[in-house]
């Protein structure tokens, strides 16, 4: 997911694809993820760009799922500081850095998370059926960040089919 946050912001493909498989981690990715990793810089269209921008929302989440963000509130927008949470592609690290940062959070503080997110998008979605706006919350970020969360309390389940109804 770093590596796609990368290319969001203009790295190119088949730099990210050599470090992700550098990182033993290609089997990880999904179908749409391949398919950017496939594409020179140029070819990577607006829309699949809009799409990966996203995806720090749910990086945002994670790294409070694995402790090392504690700064996670619902109303604030990600931290200027997550990129100093991963690893740096352009310094070629790997993920031993990471890792030694993790002290993933127990179970029953993760599933109140995504109790909490879940209330929430219904509620934007409902406000957003019914013609009306929330100032302070973005039907977005909050549907992202619930995704990650769903995504880490269901096993087994591919990115790409995270159940996000409401």
């Amino acid at each position: 997911m770093a590596g796609m946050v990368y290319i969001a912001h203009q790295a190119p493909p088949s730099i990210i694809k050599g470090w992700i498989e550098e990182q033993d981690l290609f089997q990880y990715i999904t179908e749409f993820e391949k398919g950017i990793l496939e594409k020179s810089e140029i070819d990577v269209t607006p829309t699949e760009i809009m799409r990966l921008k996203w995806y720090v929302e749910s990086l945002w989440a994670l790294v409070w799922v694995l402790g090392i963000n504690n700064n996670f509130r619902i109303d604030e927008p990600v931290g200027d500081n997550l990129i100093q949470m991963i690893p740096d592609v352009k310094k070629k690290q790997d993920f031993s850095t990471l890792e030694a940062q993790t002290l993933t959070r127990n179970y029953k503080e993760i599933y109140e998370q995504v109790d909490l997110y879940y209330r929430l998008h219904w509620y934007l979605v409902d406000a957003r059926l019914n013609g009306k706006k929330h100032n302070k919350l973005d039907e977005g970020t909050i549907m992202e960040r619930r995704k990650a969360l769903e995504w880490v309390v269901t096993p087994g389940e591919e990115w790409e089919k995270i159940d996000l109804s409401t």
